[in-house]
């Protein structure tokens, strides 16, 4: 099926995925696509986020907090068709609201505590399975007073949902690079310098021993220092403490 999207119209949707790809943070990212996103389609608003399967949601916000987002991704989601669908397969979906919503739509507790007060419409939604556990999503939201999604529609977003699974890899990769940040930035703030020298010692594969000649201390203080480190990253033996320090890739 043939779109009527004009050249001078995907051109901007190009220069956005573009744009995205390059971002430093996920809203940067976030926004950048979204907009790009909304034009392309002739949405009122377009969402992107993470579902996992251990029952969470983050939807990332593009222009500050927003009470929609944060209301939906505290428990609402649960009862998002999208995310139902999410949760029993483990394929990948891009599909119109109207082919998951039934004729009582608009009497389920989704429509009336989330759907309906948000002004939401119609909108079209792909999930995108990115690792065992998570997958990203993205919504093209049409609010009350507009058109539905037709056929052109869903066809548009098809067509470019390949474009879209790397922006949402891309936008996973980001998040988990922060939460890396902050995971390394807690552990330092808990070891001292001292115990974070000792703590890439062994990571290079030293011990007690070796680490007491190349530091000058004796080994009973590297053993206290080591007994701290494992306190202080609440691990109880060698191996936990080599795959924290590596989780927490110390420097």
């Amino acid at each position: 099926m043939q779109s009527n999207v004009s050249l001078e119209r995907f051109g901007r949707w190009s220069g956005g995925v573009v744009a995205a790809a390059m971002a430093a943070t996920p809203e940067e990212l976030s926004a950048r696509f979204t907009a790009a996103a909304s034009g392309l389609l002739g949405s009122d608003r377009v969402y992107v986020g993470f579902y996992r399967r251990d029952i969470t949601s983050l939807t990332i916000d593009d222009a500050g907090p927003d009470r929609w987002n944060r209301h939906y991704d505290a428990h609402i989601y649960r009862q998002d068709p999208f995310f139902q669908r999410f949760a029993s397969t483990r394929r990948d979906f891009l599909l119109p609201l109207s082919a998951l919503r039934n004729g009582d739509f608009q009497r389920t507790p989704y429509y009336r505590e989330f759907y309906g007060p948000s002004d939401s419409f119609d909108e079209i939604t792909g999930v995108f399975n990115l690792d065992r556990l998570t997958a990203g999503y993205v919504t093209f939201l049409r609010r009350n007073g507009a058109a539905p999604f037709g056929e052109r529609d869903v066809a548009m977003a098809c067509a470019t949902s390949s474009a879209t699974r790397l922006i949402l890899e891309r936008l996973l990769h980001l998040c988990r690079s922060r939460d890396k940040d902050i995971a390394i930035g807690d552990a330092r703030s808990r070891l001292s310098r001292r115990e974070t020298e000792i703590a890439r010692h062994l990571v290079d594969g030293g011990n007690a021993k070796t680490i007491s000649r190349s530091l000058a201390i004796s080994p009973g203080t590297v053993r206290n220092h080591i007994k701290q480190v494992y306190r202080k990253l609440g691990v109880h033996s060698q191996v936990e403490l080599l795959a924290a320090i590596r989780e927490a890739a110390l420097d």
